[in-house]
């Protein structure tokens, strides 16, 4: 998985931060700063929480098999 956020859109609300402290933190400027952009599956149901709770919907989660295309799927164009 890819763990993405767009300190822009950051509220600095805090909810990334408590809900996955491994995987987010707050700079100094308060907004999001994001420590583990792959964090192991352990870390899963935590990064799906911060996301959920986010008000700014600055926290992305991308599994990494919806990142790359399929092996069987032919070439686009």
């Amino acid at each position: 998985m890819k763990v993405t956020a767009d300190r822009s859109r950051c509220m600095a609300a805090g909810h990334c931060a408590i809900s996955a402290p491994a995987v987010f933190d707050h700079g100094e400027d308060g907004l999001v700063v994001v420590l583990d952009a792959e964090p192991g599956e352990d870390q899963r149901r935590a990064v799906e929480v911060a996301e959920n709770l986010c008000p700014s919907r600055a926290i992305a989660l991308l599994d990494a098999s919806a990142a790359a295309p399929a092996r069987d799927a032919p070439p686009a164009g």
